[in-house]
């Protein structure tokens, strides 16, 4: 492991070193030869060549280390590998060189490097290079939605949707946006709307759906959306929990019954599920077998209920 990481410093360095020296001894007609290099780069790049086309901009920021081309060039394929490290590099020293309109690539670069500052003022003044490119306040509302600031996130996806009303995933993640936020009313219209453009009707989506409609107290309509979910995803715990919850709160004692059953099969310890899996019992009529199961829990001490993630907040179906 160390190795690898002595490895990839070397090449760090020895990309800075490309990016920013000179050679010792230029060769007389050095422009015309970078120029060379760079026409065979970009030839090799159309054709699909990208290693080839690769070595071909490094020889040419050699042979003369101000050709900013060369540079934009390199950090579009550094980019497109995901080596955002060296993408970097090479974009910062076109942009210093006067390339144009680079700072969404910077800004982009700084944030899968998880460097959300560099990230936002990148992407800030990228706003006023592209003004029209919905790139920017999208990958913005992406980076304040992470750090939990769902009110700026949503300024940007607002921003997004001005630019283009049409991006679906705008309009889903503006309403996990809306959710946490507790604007429930707003996060159902951004929902429905992202699934009249096509948005994917996966478990999450319905997750989501069904938890917000539980919020506006529209109990069966968030219990039909999480019937989907679990349909979709048989044995997700957070699915079955809001669930059974909300099939208890409902009176469906025999459903919640069913989804109480399973999740103590998947957590046996649980002593919160076990509680409520008794109290179901209870309710649908089965009083002794109900209680003991409650007095079971109760012997394990139980506090509050557990579950994998928060049903406070709305998840991306990235997971």
């Amino acid at each position: 492991m160390m190795t690898r990481i002595l490895f990839l410093c070397f090449h760090v360095v020895m990309l800075c070193n490309t990016v920013n020296n000179v050679l010792a001894y230029p060769l007389p007609g050095v422009r015309n030869k970078a120029r060379h290099f760079y026409r065979e780069g970009v030839a090799f790049r159309k054709s699909g060549r990208e290693e080839q086309a690769r070595k071909c901009f490094i020889a040419a920021i050699r042979a003369d280390s101000s050709f900013t081309a060369a540079y934009s060039e390199l950090g579009d394929i550094y980019f497109g590998k995901r080596l955002y490290a060296d993408a970097l590099i090479c974009c910062r020293k076109a942009q210093q060189l006067g390339a144009d309109s680079m700072s969404l690539r910077i800004g982009t670069s700084f944030y899968y490097l998880q460097q959300y500052e560099n990230a936002v003022e990148a992407l800030q003044q990228a706003r006023e290079e592209e003004p029209r490119n919905r790139a920017v306040p999208y990958l913005l509302a992406q980076i304040y939605a992470q750090r939990g600031n769902y009110r700026e996130s949503i300024h940007y996806y607002l921003e997004d949707l001005q630019l283009d009303s049409m991006h679906t995933d705008a309009w889903y993640r503006l309403g996990m946006m809306w959710f946490n936020t507790a604007d429930c009313h707003n996060a159902i219209v951004s929902f429905e709307k992202a699934a009249a453009l096509g948005y994917p009707q996966d478990a999450g989506f319905w997750l989501n759906m069904g938890v917000t409609w539980l919020r506006l107290q529209q109990a069966d309509k968030g219990i039909s959306c999480l019937r989907k979910a679990q349909q979709l995803r048989p044995d997700d715990e957070e699915v079955l929990f809001n669930l059974a919850h909300a099939c208890y709160n409902k009176g469906y004692y025999n459903e919640a019954v069913i989804h109480w059953e399973k999740i103590l099969h998947l957590q046996p310890t649980n002593g919160f599920t076990m509680f409520m899996l008794g109290k179901s019992y209870i309710g649908a009529g089965e009083q002794a077998k109900g209680e003991t199961l409650c007095d079971k829990a109760l012997t394990m001490g139980i506090v509050e209920k557990t579950i994998n993630g928060n049903n406070n907040i709305c998840h991306s179906v990235e997971r």
